[in-house]
């Protein structure tokens, strides 16, 4: 599904999950251009300032995202990035309310990205799926153009996910 989308869109995609208060990348398939951020799958970055982050973010309960990022200082990686918890609520919104997330040049200079939901059979968001690039080959307005084959695609791998366990009588 990754390489079918990689191979439509031209650029890297990446299929996420939370780990505590990082991305988690689960998978990852590179564009066939030099000119690319790499990171392996295993990898892990920010919560806070990373088109995937920032979803997980959006979609959890205020008093999980709380205690997700806990006393923790919104670290700034380039000026874009949001340090202001205020800020990044009313960014939060904006994200619950559209379905998906950017990333403008906040965790990386020169990068841009963008995110949508994989969300498992009980509508819970459990995974992202983002595709990135530099803002050379592909300005924002060029990443939110493609949003309608990133949330076919986000439905497929939906379909990938195990169903859902049926929770202990004492939970």
């Amino acid at each position: 599904i990754l390489q079918s989308l990689v191979d439509t869109v031209g650029e890297t995609c990446n299929f996420t999950t939370l780990a505590g208060a990082d991305v988690l990348y689960l998978d990852r398939v590179e564009t066939r251009w030099p000119l690319r951020v790499h990171l392996e799958p295993g990898s892990r970055v920010p919560i806070h300032c990373t088109a995937s982050g920032k979803l997980f973010m959006a979609h959890m309960d205020a008093s999980y995202r709380n205690a997700a990022l806990g006393n923790r200082k919104l670290v700034p990686h380039t000026p874009s990035t949001i340090t202001s918890r205020a800020d990044l609520e009313a960014h939060l919104e904006s994200i619950r309310v559209q379905d998906y997330s950017v990333d403008n040049e906040e965790f990386l200079l020169g990068l841009v990205a963008v995110a949508v939901p994989i969300r498992d059979s009980a509508g819970q968001t459990v995974a992202a799926l983002a595709c990135h690039a530099p803002i050379a080959r592909m300005p924002l307005g060029k990443a939110i153009k493609l949003l309608p084959k990133l949330r076919a695609a986000a439905g497929k791998l939906a379909e990938t996910l195990p169903p859902l366990l049926p929770k202990h009588p004492r939970q």
